[in-house]
Protein backbone atom coordinates (compact mmCIF):
# COMPACT_ATOMS: atom_id res chain seq x y z
CA UNK A 1 0.00 0.00 0.00
CA UNK A 2 2.92 2.71 0.81
CA UNK A 3 3.52 2.00 -2.94
CA UNK A 4 0.60 4.01 -3.70
CA UNK A 5 1.47 7.81 -4.40
CA UNK A 6 -2.40 9.25 -5.00
CA UNK A 7 -3.64 9.90 -1.84
CA UNK A 8 -6.96 10.01 -2.76
CA UNK A 9 -6.87 6.20 -3.69
CA UNK A 10 -5.27 5.42 -0.04
CA UNK A 11 -8.16 7.56 1.62
CA UNK A 12 -10.68 5.89 -0.44
CA UNK A 13 -9.11 2.30 1.36
CA UNK A 14 -9.20 4.09 4.81
CA UNK A 15 -13.06 5.08 3.42
CA UNK A 16 -13.37 1.31 2.65
CA UNK A 17 -12.09 -0.07 5.53
CA UNK A 18 -14.28 2.01 7.88
CA UNK A 19 -17.25 1.05 5.86
CA UNK A 20 -16.88 -2.41 6.68
CA UNK A 21 -15.91 -2.10 10.21
CA UNK A 22 -19.26 -0.90 10.47
CA UNK A 23 -21.21 -3.35 8.63
CA UNK A 24 -19.25 -6.32 9.87
CA UNK A 25 -19.81 -5.60 13.30
CA UNK A 26 -23.75 -6.69 12.47
CA UNK A 27 -23.62 -9.31 9.93
CA UNK A 28 -22.20 -11.96 11.62
CA UNK A 29 -23.36 -11.12 15.32
CA UNK A 30 -27.17 -11.01 14.26
CA UNK A 31 -28.11 -15.03 14.20
CA UNK A 32 -26.79 -14.85 18.09
CA UNK A 33 -29.00 -11.74 18.64
CA UNK A 34 -31.66 -13.42 17.24
CA UNK A 35 -31.34 -16.75 19.07
CA UNK A 36 -29.81 -15.19 21.88
CA UNK A 37 -30.68 -11.86 22.54
CA UNK A 38 -34.54 -11.81 21.80
CA UNK A 39 -34.79 -16.03 22.63
CA UNK A 40 -35.90 -16.45 19.11
CA UNK A 41 -35.52 -20.48 17.06
CA UNK A 42 -32.60 -20.61 14.43
CA UNK A 43 -35.09 -20.53 11.62
CA UNK A 44 -35.97 -17.10 12.51
CA UNK A 45 -32.35 -16.21 11.41
CA UNK A 46 -33.21 -17.37 7.85
CA UNK A 47 -36.12 -15.54 7.63
CA UNK A 48 -34.54 -12.05 8.28
CA UNK A 49 -31.16 -12.76 6.36
CA UNK A 50 -33.36 -13.92 3.58
CA UNK A 51 -35.75 -10.56 3.27
CA UNK A 52 -32.30 -8.67 4.04
CA UNK A 53 -30.15 -10.22 1.08
CA UNK A 54 -33.56 -10.18 -1.14
CA UNK A 55 -33.14 -6.11 -0.86
CA UNK A 56 -29.37 -6.10 -0.92
CA UNK A 57 -29.46 -8.19 -4.64
CA UNK A 58 -31.96 -5.56 -6.13
CA UNK A 59 -30.38 -2.37 -4.76
CA UNK A 60 -27.00 -4.34 -6.14
CA UNK A 61 -27.80 -4.57 -8.46
CA UNK A 62 -29.54 -1.13 -9.52
CA UNK A 63 -26.69 0.71 -7.96
CA UNK A 64 -23.97 -0.99 -10.56
CA UNK A 65 -26.65 -0.05 -13.75
CA UNK A 66 -26.24 3.28 -12.40
CA UNK A 67 -22.80 3.51 -12.45
CA UNK A 68 -22.31 2.12 -15.87
CA UNK A 69 -25.46 4.51 -16.92
CA UNK A 70 -22.79 7.89 -15.63
CA UNK A 71 -24.62 8.77 -12.56
CA UNK A 72 -22.50 10.17 -9.59
CA UNK A 73 -21.01 7.87 -7.25
CA UNK A 74 -20.82 9.74 -3.86
CA UNK A 75 -24.80 10.17 -3.21
CA UNK A 76 -25.18 6.29 -3.41
CA UNK A 77 -22.61 5.51 -0.98
CA UNK A 78 -24.33 8.09 1.30
CA UNK A 79 -27.83 6.34 0.29
CA UNK A 80 -25.65 2.91 2.06
CA UNK A 81 -24.18 4.86 5.27
CA UNK A 82 -27.82 6.70 5.93
CA UNK A 83 -29.62 3.55 5.82
CA UNK A 84 -27.27 1.88 8.13
CA UNK A 85 -27.87 4.96 10.53
CA UNK A 86 -31.63 4.20 10.41
CA UNK A 87 -31.19 0.50 10.76
CA UNK A 88 -29.01 0.58 13.71
CA UNK A 89 -31.31 3.76 15.32
CA UNK A 90 -34.49 1.35 14.69
CA UNK A 91 -33.25 -1.62 16.77
CA UNK A 92 -31.41 0.58 20.13
CA UNK A 93 -34.91 2.01 19.99
CA UNK A 94 -37.19 -0.44 19.67
CA UNK A 95 -35.61 -4.18 20.46
CA UNK A 96 -37.87 -6.60 19.10
CA UNK A 97 -37.42 -9.47 16.20
CA UNK A 98 -40.06 -7.29 14.13
CA UNK A 99 -38.67 -4.07 13.84
CA UNK A 100 -35.79 -6.48 12.41
CA UNK A 101 -38.21 -7.78 10.05
CA UNK A 102 -40.41 -4.24 9.41
CA UNK A 103 -37.77 -1.75 9.10
CA UNK A 104 -33.89 -3.03 9.69
CA UNK A 105 -33.53 -5.82 7.03
CA UNK A 106 -34.65 -3.01 4.49
CA UNK A 107 -32.21 -0.90 5.83
CA UNK A 108 -29.43 -3.02 6.36
CA UNK A 109 -30.21 -4.08 2.60
CA UNK A 110 -29.31 -1.25 1.43
CA UNK A 111 -26.33 -0.73 3.26
CA UNK A 112 -25.31 -4.01 1.31
CA UNK A 113 -24.65 -2.20 -1.46
CA UNK A 114 -22.09 0.08 -0.09
CA UNK A 115 -19.52 -2.70 -0.56
CA UNK A 116 -19.88 -3.17 -4.29
CA UNK A 117 -20.65 0.64 -4.98
CA UNK A 118 -17.03 1.17 -3.21
CA UNK A 119 -15.28 -2.15 -5.69
CA UNK A 120 -17.12 -0.19 -8.53
CA UNK A 121 -15.51 3.11 -7.50
CA UNK A 122 -12.27 1.79 -6.73
CA UNK A 123 -11.60 -0.10 -9.40
CA UNK A 124 -12.89 3.16 -12.62
CA UNK A 125 -11.22 5.53 -10.42
CA UNK A 126 -7.70 3.30 -10.85
CA UNK A 127 -8.43 2.85 -14.20
CA UNK A 128 -8.59 7.01 -14.48
CA UNK A 129 -5.58 7.65 -12.23
CA UNK A 130 -3.34 4.76 -14.22
CA UNK A 131 -2.82 2.42 -10.84
CA UNK A 132 -2.32 -0.94 -11.17
CA UNK A 133 -5.72 -2.59 -11.11
CA UNK A 134 -5.03 -6.12 -10.11
CA UNK A 135 -2.86 -5.15 -7.30
CA UNK A 136 -5.16 -2.14 -6.48
CA UNK A 137 -7.96 -4.74 -6.25
CA UNK A 138 -6.06 -6.55 -3.56
CA UNK A 139 -5.57 -3.32 -1.47
CA UNK A 140 -9.64 -3.19 -1.66
CA UNK A 141 -9.80 -6.82 -0.88
CA UNK A 142 -7.47 -6.59 1.82
CA UNK A 143 -9.25 -3.33 3.29
CA UNK A 144 -12.64 -5.75 3.43
CA UNK A 145 -10.60 -8.76 5.25
CA UNK A 146 -9.17 -6.13 7.66
CA UNK A 147 -12.65 -4.58 8.68
CA UNK A 148 -13.73 -8.03 9.04
CA UNK A 149 -10.74 -9.18 11.65
CA UNK A 150 -11.16 -6.19 13.30
CA UNK A 151 -14.95 -5.60 13.88
CA UNK A 152 -16.76 -9.25 14.69
CA UNK A 153 -14.47 -9.78 17.40
CA UNK A 154 -14.82 -6.12 18.82
CA UNK A 155 -18.95 -6.51 18.38
CA UNK A 156 -18.98 -10.22 20.09
CA UNK A 157 -16.09 -8.94 22.77
CA UNK A 158 -18.27 -6.04 23.35
CA UNK A 159 -21.85 -8.20 23.83
CA UNK A 160 -20.30 -10.40 26.45
CA UNK A 161 -19.14 -7.19 28.49
CA UNK A 162 -21.85 -5.08 27.86
CA UNK A 163 -24.95 -6.78 26.48
CA UNK A 164 -25.63 -7.25 23.01
CA UNK A 165 -27.91 -3.81 22.45
CA UNK A 166 -24.83 -1.97 22.78
CA UNK A 167 -22.68 -3.99 19.80
CA UNK A 168 -25.45 -1.45 17.74
CA UNK A 169 -23.79 1.07 19.53
CA UNK A 170 -20.84 0.48 18.78
CA UNK A 171 -21.85 -0.27 14.87
CA UNK A 172 -23.58 3.66 15.18
CA UNK A 173 -20.55 5.32 16.39
CA UNK A 174 -18.39 3.65 13.57
CA UNK A 175 -21.21 4.72 11.30
CA UNK A 176 -20.72 8.33 12.55
CA UNK A 177 -16.86 8.23 11.04
CA UNK A 178 -17.75 6.68 7.93
CA UNK A 179 -20.06 9.54 7.46
CA UNK A 180 -17.18 12.14 7.90
CA UNK A 181 -14.93 10.11 5.80
CA UNK A 182 -17.21 9.81 2.99
CA UNK A 183 -17.99 13.80 3.40
CA UNK A 184 -14.23 14.59 2.63
CA UNK A 185 -13.25 11.53 0.65
CA UNK A 186 -15.55 10.83 -2.02
CA UNK A 187 -15.62 13.13 -5.32
CA UNK A 188 -18.66 14.72 -4.61
CA UNK A 189 -18.67 14.98 -9.56
CA UNK A 190 -17.08 11.35 -10.13
CA UNK A 191 -18.75 9.55 -13.05
CA UNK A 192 -18.22 7.41 -16.13
CA UNK A 193 -18.99 8.48 -19.18
CA UNK A 194 -22.18 6.22 -20.35
CA UNK A 195 -20.78 3.25 -22.80
CA UNK A 196 -23.66 2.79 -24.76
CA UNK A 197 -21.69 4.58 -27.78
CA UNK A 198 -18.77 2.68 -27.39
CA UNK A 199 -19.32 -0.45 -29.60
CA UNK A 200 -19.23 -2.49 -26.67
CA UNK A 201 -22.54 -4.66 -26.42
CA UNK A 202 -24.06 -2.55 -23.67
CA UNK A 203 -27.45 -2.82 -25.16
CA UNK A 204 -30.89 -3.96 -23.53
CA UNK A 205 -30.11 -8.08 -22.54
CA UNK A 206 -25.77 -7.71 -22.19
CA UNK A 207 -26.18 -11.24 -20.57
CA UNK A 208 -27.76 -12.53 -23.22
CA UNK A 209 -24.23 -12.29 -24.92
CA UNK A 210 -21.74 -12.32 -22.06
CA UNK A 211 -21.93 -15.79 -21.16
CA UNK A 212 -18.22 -16.39 -19.84
CA UNK A 213 -19.12 -12.93 -17.34
CA UNK A 214 -22.30 -15.32 -16.15
CA UNK A 215 -19.91 -18.58 -15.83
CA UNK A 216 -17.83 -16.63 -13.86
CA UNK A 217 -19.91 -15.14 -11.36
CA UNK A 218 -22.00 -18.64 -11.01
CA UNK A 219 -17.74 -19.90 -9.46
CA UNK A 220 -18.40 -17.07 -7.25
CA UNK A 221 -21.66 -17.69 -6.14
CA UNK A 222 -21.04 -20.80 -5.43
CA UNK A 223 -18.01 -19.77 -3.12
CA UNK A 224 -20.24 -17.91 -1.30
CA UNK A 225 -22.58 -19.96 -0.89
CA UNK A 226 -20.21 -22.65 1.12
CA UNK A 227 -18.33 -19.47 3.00
CA UNK A 228 -21.56 -17.70 4.41
CA UNK A 229 -23.18 -21.65 5.37
CA UNK A 230 -19.94 -22.08 7.59
CA UNK A 231 -19.92 -18.66 8.34
CA UNK A 232 -23.74 -18.31 9.53
CA UNK A 233 -23.48 -21.88 11.57
CA UNK A 234 -19.59 -20.81 13.40
CA UNK A 235 -20.78 -18.35 16.23
CA UNK A 236 -23.70 -20.74 17.57
CA UNK A 237 -21.83 -23.95 16.74
CA UNK A 238 -19.05 -23.14 18.76
CA UNK A 239 -20.87 -21.40 22.09
CA UNK A 240 -23.83 -23.91 21.94
CA UNK A 241 -22.36 -27.21 20.62
CA UNK A 242 -18.81 -27.06 21.37
CA UNK A 243 -19.02 -25.31 24.36
CA UNK A 244 -16.32 -22.48 23.67
CA UNK A 245 -16.57 -19.39 25.68
CA UNK A 246 -18.12 -16.15 24.16
CA UNK A 247 -15.02 -14.76 22.84
CA UNK A 248 -14.72 -17.86 20.61
CA UNK A 249 -16.19 -16.58 17.65
CA UNK A 250 -14.69 -13.04 17.38
CA UNK A 251 -11.69 -14.76 17.81
CA UNK A 252 -11.72 -17.10 15.46
CA UNK A 253 -12.88 -14.63 12.24
CA UNK A 254 -9.47 -12.38 13.73
CA UNK A 255 -7.55 -15.02 12.87
CA UNK A 256 -9.33 -15.97 9.46
CA UNK A 257 -9.12 -12.63 8.55
CA UNK A 258 -5.70 -12.37 9.09
CA UNK A 259 -4.59 -15.21 7.16
CA UNK A 260 -6.89 -13.62 4.44
CA UNK A 261 -5.29 -10.30 3.90
CA UNK A 262 -1.97 -12.35 3.62
CA UNK A 263 -3.41 -14.21 1.22
CA UNK A 264 -5.50 -11.44 -0.63
CA UNK A 265 -2.15 -9.26 -0.88
CA UNK A 266 -0.44 -12.45 -2.37
CA UNK A 267 -3.21 -12.47 -5.11
CA UNK A 268 -1.19 -10.07 -7.93
CA UNK A 269 1.66 -12.80 -8.01
CA UNK A 270 -0.39 -16.06 -8.30
CA UNK A 271 -2.36 -14.28 -10.51
CA UNK A 272 0.74 -13.56 -12.43
CA UNK A 273 2.79 -17.09 -12.25
CA UNK A 274 -0.82 -19.49 -12.28
CA UNK A 275 -3.88 -17.92 -13.94
CA UNK A 276 -6.63 -16.78 -12.17
CA UNK A 277 -9.10 -19.82 -13.09
CA UNK A 278 -5.86 -22.11 -12.08
CA UNK A 279 -5.51 -20.70 -8.45
CA UNK A 280 -9.51 -20.18 -7.89
CA UNK A 281 -9.35 -24.18 -8.43
CA UNK A 282 -6.81 -24.44 -6.06
CA UNK A 283 -8.64 -22.45 -3.73
CA UNK A 284 -11.81 -25.01 -3.84
CA UNK A 285 -9.67 -27.45 -3.21
CA UNK A 286 -8.06 -25.79 0.00
CA UNK A 287 -11.52 -24.81 0.93
CA UNK A 288 -13.11 -29.07 1.66
CA UNK A 289 -10.10 -29.29 4.06
CA UNK A 290 -11.25 -25.98 5.48
CA UNK A 291 -14.65 -27.09 6.16
CA UNK A 292 -13.50 -30.62 7.37
CA UNK A 293 -11.14 -29.10 9.71
CA UNK A 294 -13.98 -26.70 10.83
CA UNK A 295 -16.58 -29.23 11.76
CA UNK A 296 -14.43 -31.33 13.47
CA UNK A 297 -13.62 -28.23 16.06
CA UNK A 298 -13.44 -29.48 19.76
CA UNK A 299 -11.15 -26.36 21.55
CA UNK A 300 -9.46 -23.47 21.01
CA UNK A 301 -6.30 -24.82 18.99
CA UNK A 302 -8.51 -26.90 16.49
CA UNK A 303 -10.27 -24.00 16.00
CA UNK A 304 -7.44 -21.89 15.17
CA UNK A 305 -6.09 -24.28 12.95
CA UNK A 306 -9.51 -24.26 10.82
CA UNK A 307 -9.86 -20.72 11.08
CA UNK A 308 -6.40 -20.18 9.33
CA UNK A 309 -7.24 -23.09 6.56
CA UNK A 310 -10.52 -20.70 5.91
CA UNK A 311 -8.64 -17.58 5.74
CA UNK A 312 -6.34 -18.85 3.56
CA UNK A 313 -8.69 -20.56 0.94
CA UNK A 314 -11.18 -17.65 0.98
CA UNK A 315 -8.50 -15.24 0.95
CA UNK A 316 -6.98 -16.51 -2.38
CA UNK A 317 -10.53 -16.08 -3.88
CA UNK A 318 -11.44 -13.05 -2.33
CA UNK A 319 -8.12 -11.66 -3.88
CA UNK A 320 -8.47 -13.41 -7.48
CA UNK A 321 -12.06 -13.22 -7.76
CA UNK A 322 -13.41 -10.00 -7.75
CA UNK A 323 -10.71 -9.03 -10.79
CA UNK A 324 -11.44 -12.55 -13.05
CA UNK A 325 -15.17 -11.47 -13.05
CA UNK A 326 -14.11 -7.96 -13.97
CA UNK A 327 -11.67 -9.71 -16.77
CA UNK A 328 -14.76 -10.43 -18.58
CA UNK A 329 -16.71 -7.19 -18.00
CA UNK A 330 -16.55 -6.01 -21.87
CA UNK A 331 -16.59 -2.17 -20.93
CA UNK A 332 -19.84 -2.42 -18.46
CA UNK A 333 -17.22 -2.39 -15.40
CA UNK A 334 -19.99 -1.41 -12.64
CA UNK A 335 -22.14 -4.39 -14.20
CA UNK A 336 -19.87 -6.74 -13.80
CA UNK A 337 -18.47 -5.60 -10.44
CA UNK A 338 -21.77 -5.56 -8.98
CA UNK A 339 -22.64 -9.21 -10.82
CA UNK A 340 -19.96 -10.35 -8.84
CA UNK A 341 -21.12 -9.20 -5.60
CA UNK A 342 -24.81 -10.39 -6.17
CA UNK A 343 -23.44 -13.91 -6.54
CA UNK A 344 -21.90 -13.42 -3.33
CA UNK A 345 -25.56 -11.94 -1.82
CA UNK A 346 -27.09 -14.77 -3.61
CA UNK A 347 -25.37 -17.42 -2.37
CA UNK A 348 -25.48 -15.59 1.57
CA UNK A 349 -29.29 -15.92 0.67
CA UNK A 350 -29.31 -19.40 -0.23
CA UNK A 351 -26.54 -20.36 2.60
CA UNK A 352 -28.28 -18.21 5.24
CA UNK A 353 -32.13 -19.58 4.66
CA UNK A 354 -30.37 -22.85 4.53
CA UNK A 355 -28.63 -22.59 7.60
CA UNK A 356 -31.32 -21.86 10.18
CA UNK A 357 -33.23 -24.41 8.83
CA UNK A 358 -30.36 -27.26 8.85
CA UNK A 359 -30.16 -26.14 12.78
CA UNK A 360 -33.46 -26.43 13.35
CA UNK A 361 -33.88 -29.95 11.73
CA UNK A 362 -30.05 -31.14 12.87
CA UNK A 363 -27.53 -29.09 14.50
CA UNK A 364 -25.28 -26.58 13.43
CA UNK A 365 -22.25 -28.69 12.86
CA UNK A 366 -24.43 -30.38 9.72
CA UNK A 367 -24.72 -26.75 8.42
CA UNK A 368 -20.68 -26.26 8.61
CA UNK A 369 -20.39 -30.06 6.69
CA UNK A 370 -22.67 -29.02 3.85
CA UNK A 371 -20.73 -25.55 3.02
CA UNK A 372 -18.46 -28.07 1.14
CA UNK A 373 -20.41 -29.03 -1.75
CA UNK A 374 -20.08 -25.44 -2.28
CA UNK A 375 -16.46 -25.71 -3.08
CA UNK A 376 -17.15 -28.50 -5.04
CA UNK A 377 -19.97 -27.37 -7.09
CA UNK A 378 -17.01 -23.86 -7.73
CA UNK A 379 -14.72 -26.56 -8.67
CA UNK A 380 -16.84 -28.25 -11.20
CA UNK A 381 -18.05 -25.04 -12.50
CA UNK A 382 -14.19 -23.89 -13.22
CA UNK A 383 -13.68 -26.44 -14.59
CA UNK A 384 -16.33 -27.17 -16.48
CA UNK A 385 -15.70 -23.63 -18.20
CA UNK A 386 -12.15 -23.36 -18.65
CA UNK A 387 -12.75 -22.63 -22.61
CA UNK A 388 -13.96 -19.40 -21.22
CA UNK A 389 -10.57 -17.96 -20.91
CA UNK A 390 -10.19 -17.68 -24.17
CA UNK A 391 -12.01 -14.72 -23.86
CA UNK A 392 -9.08 -13.00 -22.29
CA UNK A 393 -6.85 -14.33 -24.49
CA UNK A 394 -8.39 -12.51 -27.43
CA UNK A 395 -8.72 -9.15 -25.36
CA UNK A 396 -5.32 -9.33 -24.42
CA UNK A 397 -4.07 -9.84 -27.88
Amino acid sequence: MMAIQNHRAVWTLVLLLVGVMSTSAIVPFMGVYIVEGLGKDPWMISVYSAMTLVVALIVNRRFGEWIDQGRRVAPLVLVCIVAFVIANCSILIVQSYWVLVSVAFLCFGVASAALSTMYSFGRLYAEREGLNIVRYNSYLRSMTSLGWMISPALAFFVAGQFGHVAVFKVALGMAALWLILWYFVMPADFAVEPRVASGVATDAKPEAFNRPLWYAATACFCFSLAHILCSNALPLFYIQEVGLPTFAPGLSFSVKTFVEIIAILSAPVLIIRFGARHVLLGAAVLGLVAFWVRSSVSNLTTMIVGSALEGLYYGIFAGVGITFVQSFAAGRMARATSLYMNGLFLGGLIASSSMGLIAHFYDFRTAIQLASRGTIAAFAVLLATRRSDDVLQKVAS
